[in-house]
């Protein structure tokens, strides 16, 4: 439960960090609609493609929070932990 509690700490420190540059930027509307874009692309290519390579993404909340906020490295990371926490 403690490591639960720290990953979402850490997550959602790194996501106000996020947001937060996007707003102080000249473009800030502008860059987090093309992030968000970039994210929904990822992940649809990632699940798309899992039908030959057989890795996918569950899409939730999380997966699509992570992909519309961080964008393509948000869904690189989801397919990290994948790789790493595999069962």
């Amino acid at each position: 439960m403690g490591l639960k509690i720290i990953t979402i700490l850490v997550l959602a420190s790194a996501a106000a960090v996020v947001l937060g540059a996007m707003i102080r930027s000249r473009k800030g509307g502008r860059a987090l609609f093309l992030t968000a874009l970039q994210g929904l692309a990822a992940l649809c290519a990632v699940n798309l493609t899992g039908m030959l390579s057989g890795v996918t993404i569950a899409l939730n909340w999380y997966s699509l929070g992570a992909g519309l906020l961080f964008g393509a490295p948000g869904i690189i990371g989801i397919l990290l932990l994948n790789f790493l926490f595999r069962t």
